[in-house]
């Protein structure tokens, strides 16, 4: 994977830091090396992160482990020479990986050749003047030491040179003067010699102390910022896409100097963020991150902090006051050996105790706060530290992949090891490394790799805004990350016990809040405060998304709207039903009235917000036809029939039963019906909604008793008929107390669950015949022992004057199940992959040994069901037919002109066709001829088949989990045909073919959701997918095959299996390729290649 080249490229960056010697020992010297870590690099490239930062590695005595150059041009021999370097330099490219390395200039070492030659040299010479002097050590007496407690003072005396030289840091790394024209032409060449080799950024090592002025505390001088504009100019002048890093440990408002207006530093860190988030969940109280931030100042566009949660140094506790670095001493630091200067030597993990929960926190708020995010090496397995080990060394040891000898890290004696491994029982390389984690789907390794990929797969993280929101809740932090459209919402329980809040997110109405690490939908956003509940230390981070659909479990409740308001002059149903018998001439005029505004204004707009309704824009009017009124002792309801014409004069007719609720009887429950609420209504003094009566239970109650009872009730052009079923019995009994529910099915139908014993469906198109679904479901349940249905319970037919039978509801024995097959596939899938993923397992047939066992099952259940719609039927409805020459023309035909449709599209969306897909578009246009001429032959062959009812829609979204078994729903036909289509007879072989192809579809849906975070292991999962496929379907096919060979039903020959199994599948995939060019959806690539792939002349 080549490094994308973005000169802002540093704005999304991961940043990964080590230190070449401490990663892995390649040659058995005990020191790490560039080879070892060209070694590691798949690992690095694995974990997600993007550029890694070096630690130096240039010669050096190494009295502060590296930062004490002595020569700016090579590589230590410890760790290998240039040709190492380069190599590495072009294997991180080759993986995507940006070098972003140390380029120390402040000071130098002792043993430079340029501080040898600088004390030998005149007092006011060129060569005297590279480093700082002075003939006593009082100048510059403003400047603080910054190492109190190992450096009485910032000067040191040269016995060679008879003068004092200036030290920032420790007495020995004498500082250069930059008031010297030679030592920044000489930092020049340095520069450029590394940006030569390839290194992608540099890190500017103690910049605030470059420049020295008497009078000044000698720290961010304007002199300093002089010389940064004249590197970063040079920098743009030759190297565009190249990095510069400011190291200033200072408050953000002199860091934002370091930026200068987009001229300095690209980068700086953000040193007061970090012991603020560990000062945050020490107090449980967001104040310190809130507070810092909001200090802040914005920064150029093309500009960006580096934030982190620990690195190579010690704690740095300088960018807090007195009373905050005692508290942060007190809580994380009890033991004195753990301080270092100002700060605190420890590692992430025993900082905070090694608690999971609270790593994850800090590294959550680290990778969505604004910035770059840094992980220091080894805080991704959760390594400890040595406070026996001096200085910084304690967070400075190997790195541990293994847990057998030095942790894996080098194949030398232990003695010989440039610093000991972590040995300790709980931090030790035995219980803690690499291997191991990776094995470990739940690891904080693999957990951290996932962490990291959310955040690449969003820019906002990167380089969105930042806005804080004020909950009362103070321990809760929570803010909005905004960014070209995408808003993302980071709430974080600082405390460790679990806290409730309630967010004001009234301007997001609508939005769907998208959970990013379980990829999970949360109820929808509304004017109301939006209220979380997270586990102590527990966060979540949401897109608050447009094109995410509620949870399907989630119920509306709403604050009830202006409603048109309709006022009714009678006692009953007069007023809507046209009977005003009641009224008498005086309230004729307003019961008149109130019906136009029913038809014109309020059912308009009730129809058009359905889910249930195709909303057309041909509609002219609406208008009520027929009404009955339907009363008995526990309520009293309006059948209705709606007439809906259309700009062609055409007429179609919906039922609409209708219902009051009255505030008196309980104003929460008029909020809860909102969703089907058509109108207010006023009688008198008395106030209420009109609704839909499927959402009154003492209507959907007394439906099912008519069932039962066998009732009809007289219109004055017709009649409704209750009928139950033979599967009635035992299951029903009124009067008994039931939850009632209701649900919005995939294709916008209302279903109202009676007590998890049956479900009631209501139809509203109301077309003549018999509904295909009704009809099949009640063959089935009568007259078939096929018992893998939602078993038919009872119907509510309208039988006209004319004697034309509409179907109004049925109601199905409700079926325990787990949900569809489609949903279980996408679970098992997501669960799978991310194994995969982690483990980086290769595919084995034996580990879908349990999935493929259900395809099994699914198979038999399907070809059970197909036989049992094949049973003799008397009326012929039902049972087999020969296929005959005319069905196979028809259905080739067909298939050809969807193939037309599809290659319209394609021609007219090439030009704009991603460059993934743009390839197989022009096979398929090549291979044109080729597909027509194979239908031609198909069209004409001798095919010796059977066609029988079929479920018409056949696919893992219509089939159900129950129990390890399967219930098949939704039977009848796709919605898009027409009625007369639906109850066609077909070969069996489409509805096999419809779910093999969904098949392909879930592998290719799960495939998609993984890659779009992890894009760079899609080759090696999208192998895994197809193993699954190939594995599902192969069970699923053969299944079915064993389980109807011996039935006429299927073919007798395996080539008229095969060809109109081929058939339909490319039937199927034209559909989908079409669909996806007619959206414009980025995988359209998929279904085309697939095409090519069935199209492909078998061997």
């Amino acid at each position: 994977m080549e490094r994308e080249e973005d000169p802002l490229w540093y704005k999304d960056a991961v940043i990964y830091q080590l230190h070449v010697k401490t990663f892995f020992d390649s040659n058995g010297d005990g020191i790490g090396d560039f080879t070892g870590l060209i070694s590691k690099l798949d690992y690095l490239q694995e974990l997600g992160v993007t550029a890694l930062w070096l630690l130096p590695f240039y010669p050096s005595p190494g009295r502060d482990d590296g930062y004490d150059i002595s020569d700016y041009h090579n590589v230590h021999p410890d760790v290998g020479d240039m040709a190492d370097f380069h190599r590495f330099i072009n294997e991180a490219h080759r993986r995507g990986l940006r070098v972003i390395t140390e380029l120390v200039i402040n000071h130098t070492s002792d043993q430079h050749p340029w501080f040898q030659a600088a004390r030998r040299a005149p007092s006011g010479s060129a060569k005297r003047d590279y480093y700082v002097w002075s003939g006593d050590n009082t100048k510059y007496s403003g400047a603080r030491s910054i190492f109190t407690d190992t450096e009485g003072s910032n000067w040191q005396w040269d016995e060679e040179a008879q003068a004092y030289y200036w030290h920032r840091f420790f007495y020995h790394q004498p500082d250069l003067n930059f008031d010297n024209p030679h030592v920044f032409n000489a930092i020049m060449h340095v520069m450029r010699f590394w940006l030569d080799a390839g290194v992608d950024g540099m890190r500017l090592d103690a910049m605030p102390y470059l420049c020295e002025r008497e009078g000044t505390n000698c720290e961010n001088l304007p002199e300093t910022h002089a010389v940064i504009r004249r590197m970063r100019a040079e920098l743009d002048a030759h190297y565009p896409d190249r990095m510069l890093l400011a190291e200033a440990n200072q408050w953000p408002e002199d860091v934002r100097e370091y930026f200068g207006d987009g001229d300095e530093c690209h980068m700086a860190f953000h040193f007061p963020l970090m012991p603020r988030m560990y000062m945050a969940i020490a107090r449980e109280d967001r104040h310190p991150i809130v507070e810092i931030m909001e200090q802040t100042p914005d920064i150029p566009e093309n500009c960006q902090w580096a934030v982190f949660l620990r690195n190579h140094d010690e704690l740095t506790l300088e960018m807090v006051t007195d009373r905050e670095r005692d508290y942060l001493h007190q809580t994380y630091a009890v033991d004195p050996q753990a301080r270092l200067h100002l700060g605190i030597r420890r590692r992430l993990s025993p900082l905070l105790e090694n608690d999971r929960h609270r790593i994850e926190l800090m590294n959550l708020l680290l990778m969505s706060m604004p910035g770059s995010p840094i992980v220091y090496y080894g805080d991704e397995i959760g390594m400890g530290d040595d406070l026996q080990l001096g200085d910084r060394n304690g967070v400075r040891t190997p790195m541990q992949w293994l847990g057998g000898a030095n942790g894996g890290f080098s194949t030398a004696d232990p003695e010989q090891l440039f610093l000991p491994p972590i040995a300790d029982p709980v931090y030790g390389f035995a219980a803690v490394n690499v291997e191991r984690q990776r094995r470990n789907a739940y690891s904080l390794l693999n957990w951290t790799k996932r962490v990291i990929a959310i955040r690449k797969a969003h820019r906002t993280f990167g380089r969105g805004t930042l806005r804080f929101l004020r909950p009362g809740n103070r321990k809760i932090l929570a803010y909005l990350r905004e960014y070209e459209g995408e808003t993302i919402l980071c709430v974080a329980n600082l405390a460790r016990v679990p806290q409730a809040v309630e967010l004001d997110l009234s301007q997001y109405k609508g939005r769907v809040p998208a959970e990013l690490m379980g990829r999970s939908a949360f109820p929808p956003i509304d004017v109301l405060p939006y209220q979380l509940t997270l586990s102590g230390h527990g966060f979540y981070a949401f897109r608050l998304a447009t094109d995410v659909m509620a949870p399907a479990w989630h119920e509306e409740r709403q604050v009830l709207p202006d409603l048109a308001v309709l006022v009714l002059v009678d006692s009953g149903w007069g007023t809507l039903a046209g009977d005003h018998a009641e009224n008498g001439p005086r309230n004729q005029l307003m019961a008149e009235r109130a019906r136009t505004q029913l038809e014109r204004e309020i059912l308009p707009g009730f129809f058009r917000s359905q889910p249930w309704f195709a909303n057309r824009t041909d509609v002219e009017k609406f208008e009520l036809g027929e009404t009955h009124e339907w009363v008995i002792e526990r309520g009293g309801w309006l059948l209705a029939i709606v007439i809906l014409t259309l700009a062609n004069g055409e007429k179609y007719r919906y039922a609409m039963p209708l219902a009051l609720a009255w505030e008196d009887e309980g104003e929460s429950r008029l909020t809860t019906l909102l969703p089907a609420t058509l109108a207010k209504v006023r009688r008198r003094a008395r106030l209420g909604v009109l609704f839909d009566a499927f959402w009154d239970d003492a209507f959907c109650q007394a439906v099912i008793s008519n069932m039962e009872a066998g009732l009809s009730l007289a219109f004055e052009r017709g009649q409704v008929r209750f009928h139950g079923t033979s599967a009635f019995p035992g299951i029903f009994r009124e009067g008994n107390a039931m939850n009632v529910t209701r649900t919005v099915s995939e294709r916008g139908r209302l279903l109202v669950n009676m007590g998890d014993r049956l479900i009631l469906k209501g139809y509203r198109w109301l077309l003549a015949g018999v509904h295909p679904e009704l009809e099949m479901s009640r063959f089935l349940t009568e007259k078939t022992n096929f018992t893998h249905i939602a078993q038919l319970a009872g119907t509510v037919e309208y039988v006209n004057a004319e004697g034309e039978c509409s179907t109004l509801a049925i109601l199905e024995r409700y079926a325990e199940n787990q949900g569809s097959a489609w949903a279980h596939a996408q679970d098992y899938l997501a669960r799978y992959l991310d194994d995969c993923r982690t483990r980086q397992m290769r595919p084995i047939d034996a580990r879908h040994a349990v999935y493929t066992a259900l395809a099994k099952t699914l198979g038999l259940r399907t070809a059970e069901f197909h036989q049992a719609l094949a049973r003799p039927d008397p009326a012929g409805a039902f049972g087999m037919e020969p296929v005959t020459p005319g069905d196979i023309a028809e259905w080739v035909s067909n298939m050809r002109a969807q193939m037309d449709l599809m290659y319209t599209l394609l021609q007219a969306e090439l030009p704009r066709l991603p460059e993934a897909a743009r390839a197989a578009a022009q096979d398929l246009l090549a291979a044109r001829p080729r597909f027509y001429r194979r239908m031609t032959r198909a069209a004409v062959a001798d095919m010796d088949a059977m066609k029988a009812r079929c479920h018409g829609d056949y696919n893992l979204r219509q089939v159900w989990l129950s129990n390890n078994d399967f219930l098949i729903t939704n039977y009848g036909g796709g919605l898009e045909r027409a009625w007369r289509e639906r109850r066609w007879k077909h070969t069996p072989l489409r509805d096999v073919a419809g779910m093999l192809f969904s098949f392909s579809e879930a592998a290719a849906a799960a495939l998609a959701h993984v890659t779009a975070e992890y894009p760079d292991a899609g080759p090696a999962l999208r192998e895994q997918t197809d193993n699954w496929q190939a594995l599902a379907t192969d069970a699923f096919f053969k299944s079915y095959r064993r389980a109807m060979k011996e039935h006429p039903l299927f073919p007798s020959s395996p080539a008229t299996v095969e060809t109109l199994v081929t058939l339909f599948l490319v039937e199927k995939t034209v559909a989908a390729a079409s669909h996806a060019l007619a959206q414009q959806l980025a995988t359209v690539d998929i279904p085309m290649r697939q095409l090519i792939r069935l199209m492909r002349p078998k061997r």
